[in-house]
């Protein structure tokens, strides 16, 4: 990405290799404690119904709204199933997500809020071997509570 970023395009702010995980549900901000064990259980009762399963990269995308450079998965019904599983999980123990996420994708990098297209993003090959999704897990992070899945390799 930093390398096919054009001369003068706006800063790029690569997240750390340790950082990555791939978003399934963002939860929120402001997550009660006492709500962990049943939000556990409900992740737990989604994660037996979704069979291990491998997906791929197939491009990169700017969300004007975050500001995130995310890349998006090729169209994998198991991994979308997982995503929908998790956010009904969460609704079920009645936490309503933060933002409806209904793509699950991995944030490699930010660019300032509510720029414009970014077609130099197009231009990225995304050709990557299979990522094998095995599971998922909360992830807490500075930002607030978010869900990730753990791939192989």
């Amino acid at each position: 990405m930093q390398t096919a970023c054009p001369p003068g395009a706006p800063s790029l702010h690569p997240r750390r290799a340790d950082q990555w995980h791939v978003t399934l549900c963002f939860i929120g901000h402001a997550v009660d404690a006492a709500v962990m064990p049943a939000l556990l259980d409900a992740f737990a009762d989604a994660a037996t119904r979704i069979p291990p399963h491998v997906c791929s990269i197939e491009r990169l995308a700017y969300w004007p709204q975050s500001g995130a450079v995310v890349a998006l998965p090729h169209p994998c019904p198991a991994l979308q199933a997982l995503c929908d599983a998790a956010r009904d999980a969460v609704r079920r123990i009645g936490i309503v997500p933060a933002q409806a996420t209904t793509q699950p994708h991995l944030t490699l990098a930010y660019l300032d809020k509510h720029l414009g297209p970014q077609p130099w993003l197009d231009r990225i090959a995304c050709a990557t071997g299979p990522l094998a999704v095995d599971g998922f897990e909360l992830l807490f992070n500075p930002g607030g509570v978010t869900m990730r899945s753990r791939t192989g390799r």
